[in-house]
């Protein structure tokens, strides 16, 4: 397919067309991505080429103060994005794909699974990681790509601290992954999420100095139905928003399942040449690519609308 063609979002908020500048002005909630989007190296502390920076902080402080949220919408487990939230001064968060929504921070918090087309009983005393498990097909994937798959250790964690997804990361022939999936009987898909830069920690991915790797994705076996498109449409559900008054943002083609479902959707310059990312907007009139990558292109992104507020 032909290479997508993006307006760039703009930086300069004095020179925008009328009806662009009312669209901007009206954005209220921004749901984003984190690593690759907001953040660089996974660090707050970094502008996009990894050198120290103030500037994720200033901005994050600067819509804070004008009354702009910013909610992440993450892969990561429900211990790092509530910790990730409270360290950026977030009131709220999606976690897991989706797979977890916190309304709000205040207080003891508000969260509560989303697992979409999948049945799962709070009551059984088992978390939707563990009805996945049991069925036996992540260990039959391993088994399978023995020598390109491993389970995905958040932060070194161990992946049994998820609670909705699994995730995997390395390189599979997805069709037959979701063969696999598709015998379990329950409703489930693969989620692509983007690749993997880097490793730190032990891996069996083959990986070169520095824990640099090549063709490596992020995978999440997930509910069907459930998605950061899905989880952000219940989000403003739950909380009552207007979808236009809404903007998201991402790097991967996970991230532009929300594309659909906001007012605006910004995919990460680092992000444009993934082709799935490229199908996954085609057709979506309202969606720009950043002017610079990761972390400053949201900041730029961030700036524009704090500047037409």
């Amino acid at each position: 397919m032909p290479a997508l063609s993006l307006p760039t979002f703009p930086t300069d908020a004095s020179s925008l067309p009328e009806d662009l500048a009312d669209r901007l002005s009206r954005v209220r909630h921004v749901f984003s991505d984190t690593d690759g989007t907001m953040l660089s190296s996974s660090c707050a502390l970094v502008a996009s080429d990894g050198t120290p920076s103030f500037e994720l902080a200033r901005t994050l402080v600067d819509a804070r103060r004008a009354g702009l949220d910013v909610i992440t919408c993450t892969g990561r487990n429900r211990a790092m994005a509530r910790e990730d939230a409270r360290l950026l001064g977030m009131d709220g968060w999606i976690g897991e794909m989706g797979g977890i929504l916190c309304l709000s921070e205040a207080g003891a918090g508000t969260w509560h699974y989303f697992t979409a087309d999948m049945p799962y009983d709070e009551a059984s005393g088992k978390t939707p990681h563990d009805v996945i498990t049991e069925t036996g097909v992540i260990d039959r994937m391993l088994e399978r790509w023995y020598d390109c798959l491993e389970t995905y250790h958040d932060n070194n964690i161990g992946y049994q601290y998820r609670e909705v997804t699994v995730a995997l990361r390395g390189a599979v022939v997805e069709d037959e992954a979701q063969a696999m999936l598709d015998e379990t009987g329950l409703p489930l898909y693969l989620a692509d999420n983007g690749f993997v830069s880097r490793i730190t920690g032990a891996t069996i991915l083959p990986s070169f100095e520095g824990g640099k790797v090549e063709d490596v994705h992020t995978y999440h076996v997930m509910p069907r139905g459930l998605d950061k498109g899905s989880a952000v449409r219940r989000y403003i559900e739950l909380k009552g928003w207007d979808p236009d008054e809404c903007l998201a943002c991402g790097d991967s083609p996970a991230d532009c399942r929300m594309a659909r479902e906001v007012g605006t959707f910004m995919l990460m310059r680092n992000g444009i040449d993934n082709p799935k990312a490229q199908a996954a907007l085609a057709g979506v009139g309202s969606a720009f690519v950043s002017a610079a990558g990761s972390t400053d292109g949201f900041c730029q992104a961030l700036r524009t609308l704090l500047a037409l507020r």
